[in-house]
């Protein structure tokens, strides 16, 4: 069952997937100079993107009215991508912005008949592994002939509990009222999903109620959707001048040891679980200010003893300081006994090379371009050098 791509190109639906992300205090990741920048929305109004870049990073990027810049959103779980045109520059409650022209058209990534709701609160499931063990899993998309499980963050599918054209059963909760018990069998694992087919000639009358309920589902959200449209706009809840968003967040996107601890913003640290988690443990982790080791304590990290965490990659470009700059806090104020690489876009490598070795790190690992066996290799390495055993 190949993945494919749909469109979104009516101005209200892409409207209403920045609404969302406004009520929501989301991002939009842009490509500014071959690099991946990620800057919080702060408003939607009449077809126009808000999204706040400071004057400074403008005038570093030469950044002007009528430039065209590759754009990424997440909402509801999926993955948007379009262009979108500088339109103006301003302020909105103090702080600067850049006024964006809506995108005509998203396109996303689909699985035709696994993908056709999702939902907004998280739904659960239980399936039966190839050992008939009974398994727990979060739903990321339900469709008309199947549906689709994580295999990185919350409630992933783990290593061994399915496998390719194996048989499963799947116990569908959606709420007290309806749950479903259907023989599926597991048809892809890519893109960091994995994808469930029903086989209906053995449960038709089930099948019968859940696609009823599905529906039901997909027109009551919408409906929603329509009453929570404003013509005139969304803003995003703001306080002292800032979009309101959670502090640092740590989470597991593949639970395996040896455990590599990537801080990063979340886009780069998923595409590392997507790329490594089937050979290494990957945590995520969003940093924004402080010390690490107070916000990692649940990976076993106490004191000088870094529990699970054999491994950190920090990424060049934090949110609040440079990777560089946190590389060498790690080494030299934390005193961080386990080895630490500095990842970044492999321009001057050499160069970050020494800089990286000179506070401390390890190595520098190129990631920009995304070389999944380069980064595979170096991370064995380095594992194998400081855990030779």
């Amino acid at each position: 069952m190949p993945a494919e791509f749909f469109q979104l190109d009516d101005t209200a639906s892409i409207r209403m997937v920045f609404q969302r992300l406004c009520r929501s205090g989301g991002d939009i990741t842009m490509k500014v100079e071959g690099r991946d920048w990620t800057f919080p929305i702060f408003e939607e109004v009449e077809g126009r993107i808000l999204v706040g870049i400071t004057g400074a990073e403008r005038t570093k990027w030469n950044m002007n009215v009528g430039d065209h810049y590759r754009m990424t959103v997440f909402d509801r779980g999926r993955k948007f991508q379009g262009t979108v045109e500088v339109a103006d520059f301003g302020q909105l409650e103090g702080s600067d912005c850049v006024h964006l022209e809506q995108p005509r058209m998203l396109k996303g990534r689909d699985y035709r008949g696994l993908s056709d709701f999702l939902p907004e609160k998280p739904l659960g499931a239980v399936f039966t592994s190839p050992s008939m063990d009974f398994c727990d899993a979060r739903i990321r998309a339900l469709g008309q002939d199947g549906l689709l499980l994580p295999l990185y963050g919350s409630g992933a599918v783990k290593d061994g509990q399915l496998k390719l054209d194996t048989p499963t059963t799947m116990e569908l909760n959606m709420d007290l009222d309806n749950k479903f018990v259907l023989k599926a069998v597991c048809d892809t694992m890519e893109e960091g999903v994995v994808g469930i087919r029903f086989t209906e000639k053995h449960d038709a009358p089930v099948l019968k109620a859940y696609r009823m309920w599905l529906n039901e589902a997909m027109i009551a959200q919408d409906r929603k959707d329509r009453e929570l449209f404003q013509t005139r706009g969304v803003r995003a809840d703001r306080s002292k001048g800032e979009v309101v968003k959670a502090g640092p967040t740590l989470q597991v996107l593949s639970d395996r040891d040896p455990l590599v601890l990537v801080i990063s913003e979340p886009p780069f640290s998923i595409r590392m679980a997507e790329a490594v988690g089937r050979r290494f443990g990957v945590a995520g982790l969003d940093f924004a200010r402080g010390e690490v080791r107070p916000l990692v304590k649940s990976l076993g990290v106490e004191g000088s003893d870094w529990g699970r965490v054999k491994l950190v990659v920090v990424h060049q470009r934090l949110r609040s300081m440079s990777g560089m700059e946190l590389a060498g806090k790690l080494v030299k104020d934390e005193r961080c006994p386990v080895p630490v690489l500095v990842a970044g876009p492999e321009e001057d490598a050499v160069l970050k090379r020494n800089r990286a070795l000179g506070l401390g790190a390890v190595d520098f690992l190129p990631v920009d371009p995304f070389r999944i066996l380069a980064v595979i290799q170096a991370l064995d390495q380095t594992i194998k050098m400081f855990y030779p055993s």
